[in-house]
């Protein structure tokens, strides 16, 4: 699944905040060297975590970053709704041409009509995406 990817670039560290069930909120640095140093102003990021090894608030732990589904997500909330105004654009021009209506308002209303079908399409899938919890980043490991 992961042959091209290096897996070691996608380990990454933090500090457990605070957990909420099987989650945990981790307190990631935006880089690894920069934990302790504290010489720049550059705020933390905090993240929502998958933590199978019951890690506990206040201990480092390595968490893994998969990216596999970044482009799909990414198609899925800026070429999706571009599209789907386009073609809600066309099929409204259609409805224009063989009606012989003139006008502007059935390619605005194919357009809303599209889009809105996009916005809900996008709003269930991330529903469903959000209760995988294969989908969150997952703590792999405690370092002591």
């Amino acid at each position: 699944m992961h042959d091209n990817i290096n897996l070691q670039d996608e380990i990454q560290e933090g500090f457990i905040m605070n957990l909420d069930g099987d989650l945990a909120k981790v307190r990631v640095a935006p880089n690894a060297d920069c934990d302790n140093c504290g010489a720049c102003n550059i705020v933390h990021m905090e993240i929502l975590a998958y933590n199978p090894i019951a890690a506990k608030p206040g201990q480092k732990v390595k968490f893994t970053m998969i990216q596999d589904n970044m482009l799909k997500i990414s198609f899925m909330l800026f070429l999706l709704p571009l599209i789907a105004v386009l073609s809600g654009i066309y099929a409204g021009s259609l409805v224009v041409s063989y009606s012989g209506y003139n006008g502007m308002s059935p390619m605005v209303a194919g357009a809303l009509l599209f889009l809105s079908v996009a916005i809900f399409f996008i709003y269930s899938y991330d529903k469903k995406y959000k209760l995988n919890k294969q989908n969150f980043p997952q703590v792999i490991e405690v370092i002591k």
